[in-house]
Order: C-alpha cells, then sequence, then structure tokens
C-alpha cells in the first residue's frame, strides 16, 4: 500500500464509515458530563495510524508510531474545546527530550471526537521548546530536586498551526504524506 493509493483511500473510507457512528456516542456521554470518549486517546490513535499509514509503536515508551521508513513519530493530540495546547510528558527529563528531538511530530487537532487539522513537524522547529525545558530541569537539578524533571509540559496549537505542516484534510489533488516530507530531518 502506498500513501493515498486507491487501497490507502478504501482503508479511510472504511474507517470513516464506521467511525461516524461514535458521534452519536459522544453526544450521550456529554449529558453524562463525559468530554472525551476516546480517553487515553486510543481511538484518535487509531485514527491517526490508519489516516497516515503509521504502525503503531507498541508498549507506547517512547515513540508513539513508526513510518514506513522506520522513522519515529511522536504523536499528539488535542482538543481544541478544552485546552490550547498539547500536552508532551508527564515526567520530562533530559532523556525523554533527547528522545524528542530525534523524533518527527504530529499534531492533531480535534474538537470532541472531530478531527479538524493535523500539522507535520520537524523537531528542529520544536528546538525553542527543548531548549527552555532543558534551562528548567537544570534549574530543578541545581536546586536540589530529586530526578528533575517537568510536568508536562505544553507545546501551543497557535504555535503548530504557525510552525507545522498541515496534512490534513488531505488536499486530494495533491496529498502530503507526512513520512515523505520529513522523510530526512
Amino acid at each position: 500500500m502506498s500513501y493515498f493509493d486507491a487501497t490507502h483511500q478504501a482503508a479511510i473510507a472504511a474507517f470513516n464509515s464506521d467511525w461516524d457512528g461514535l458521534s452519536t456516542i459522544e453526544k450521550l456521554a456529554k449529558t453524562y458530563e463525559i468530554n472525551d470518549i476516546a480517553q487515553d486517546n486510543n481511538l484518535k490513535l487509531l485514527q491517526t495510524l490508519v489516516y497516515f499509514d503509521l504502525r503503531n509503536q507498541s508498549g507506547r515508551e517512547g515513540s508513539d508510531a513508526i513510518d514506513r521508513y522506520g522513522h519515529e513519530w511522536e504523536l499528539k493530540t488535542a482538543n481544541a474545546d478544552l485546552v490550547t495546547g498539547f500536552s508532551t510528558n508527564h515526567h520530562t527529563n533530559h532523556e525523554r527530550i533527547a528522545q524528542f528531538r530525534q523524533e518527527r511530530w504530529l499534531f492533531s487537532i480535534y474538537r470532541g471526537i472531530e478531527l479538524q487539522e493535523v500539522y507535520a513537524m520537524s523537531p528542529r522547529i520544536l528546538e525553542p521548546y527543548f531548549a527552555d525545558w532543558t534551562n528548567k530541569i537544570i534549574k530543578k537539578a541545581a536546586e536540589g530536586m530529586d530526578n528533575p524533571h517537568l510536568n508536562n509540559p505544553k507545546i501551543p496549537i497557535k504555535f503548530v498551526r504557525t510552525n507545522g505542516k498541515r496534512v490534513y484534510p488531505v488536499d486530494a489533488s495533491n496529498p502530503v504524506d507526512p513520512a515523505e516530507f520529513l522523510k530526512t530531518i
């Protein structure tokens, strides 16, 4: 299967057909004050894997997905109805930042469970965040914190929209394959 060929488009169409039924469930869940039925993002993860021809990274320690070139991807989702930024990692430390610097990034913006936009981004573009987080961790270590880390630093949706390459909605006449776009970083 090649990116956005007939087989890939058929997989997307089949997925979309099944996905549509979840909207009714989400509406019901909201009457119970449940804002996101896809806890732990498993449904959203599946959607991302299908739409962008990625493989799941089992165990999800470190990278979230692998593309057909063997490159690691960090997948982030944000529900724009609830937050203004993408969560990263609840124990962001020097080791995790080093991993972040090696990964390609895919940011999915939702409204509820409805995918609105997806942006691909090189870690080079995120370097100002990585440098800032590194400095904050160094400061915490200097202050004597055991196991210095940051608790889930955020990447703003606005930054992603401004600096990322929009890959969804897919322009059928000129689809941008994130794996190809970021084949080299």
